[in-house]
């Protein structure tokens, strides 16, 4: 299965670099492009490589990583946008425009639109938003932490769920398909929500 494919990737380098990599991948998340993180989260949960195996050690590693990892990721988008495009007015114009006006779009129209994305995503690069429509930072990031804390506290406990229920692979197979059931309603829930924000 794919979780022991990430375990054999990684499982020689040490728990401490399977846990980088993952943080990694949630900063490139956050800041960069869309990365499925749900998705490595889990997979990287499922190829624990701990010595003793002990789920809920590595369970709240792997939740360490993702939070640290969207603190990060969206706080480096939002120093560059605010320091370098916001403030040195190099940030083309039509843009900061095109995103007020999305905004305004929302019946959502400030920091707590982060929370909402957790539901339904409807903001990309949240940190870049943070910085264009002048939000409170400290609020806006307190939404990032405790977001992330509920759903990927949630994702990894119904795989832990899963673990104790079934099969080592059958495990790993249901809970995949849980978690891309999850984002494929997740992304469905955006696009009714983008839908009546329209006809509104």
């Amino acid at each position: 299965m794919i979780g022991d494919f990430i375990y054999d990737l990684f499982h020689g380098l040490g728990p401490a670099v399977t846990l980088l990599a993952l943080f990694l991948i949630f900063v490139i998340d956050a800041a960069i492009f869309p990365a499925l993180p749900e998705v490595f989260a889990v997979i990287f949960f499922l190829a624990n490589p701990l010595p003793d195996g002990s789920a809920l050690v590595w369970g709240l590693a792997v939740l360490c990583m993702a939070i640290l990892g969207e603190l990060a990721g969206n706080t480096l988008l939002y120093v560059i946008v605010r320091n370098i495009l916001v403030k040195k007015k190099k940030m083309p114009r039509f843009l900061e425009r095109v995103m007020k006006r999305y905004m305004d779009f929302l019946v959502v129209k400030d920091e707590k639109i982060i929370l909402v994305n957790r539901i339904a995503p409807v903001v990309p690069m949240v940190g870049a938003f943070m910085a264009v429509c002048e939000w409170s930072y400290r609020r806006s990031i307190s939404y990032v932490f405790f977001g992330a804390v509920a759903k990927y506290g949630f994702l990894l406990l119904l795989v832990g769920f899963f673990g104790t229920v079934y099969e080592r692979e059958t495990a790993q197979i249901i809970a995949l398909v849980a978690v891309l059931a999850i984002i494929v309603i997740s992304g469905l829930l955006s696009l009714v929500y983008r839908r009546r924000m329209r006809d509104q």
